[in-house]
């Protein structure tokens, strides 16, 4: 899938201005027919209605939320990687979403994951319960 557009950073998008998505963590991905959603420990901007001062020896404040994509009508894997990363309190991530812009209904996301274009309807974050 090829896009010629002028793109957009994904903090313009509503639900994602107050995330600071290039230090937040991948912690799953889920797909299915309905949605492709990304499961992040993510780092939130001073805006967001939960943020708080960063514990001791973090520099943010991290919510876990699902950033899903609805209804997509074409998911491109141009590259898919998914090496999990184990930090030195042992728990494991697949890195960060290094580089997220988009244009109208088509999206492009980029990491140490992967890299996948998305078409769909715009992105709808919500809090992510852990089971």
């Amino acid at each position: 899938m090829e896009h010629r557009g002028a793109l957009r950073p994904y903090h313009e998008l509503p639900g994602l201005e107050h995330l600071y998505l290039e230090d937040s963590y991948l912690l799953q991905l889920i797909e299915s027919d309905e949605s492709l959603t990304f499961v992040v420990e993510a780092a939130l901007r001073e805006g967001h209605p939960q943020w708080h001062p960063a514990k001791p020896g973090k520099q943010y404040c991290y919510r876990q939320v699902r950033i899903a994509f609805p209804n997509p009508s074409q998911i491109d894997w141009v590259e898919r990687t998914f090496q999990p990363f184990k930090d030195r309190y042992g728990d494991i991530d697949y890195g960060n979403i290094d580089d997220f812009r988009w244009d109208g209904s088509w999206f492009r996301l980029l990491g140490w994951w992967g890299h996948v274009e998305i078409t769909s309807a715009p992105p709808v974050v919500t809090d992510h319960v852990p089971a």
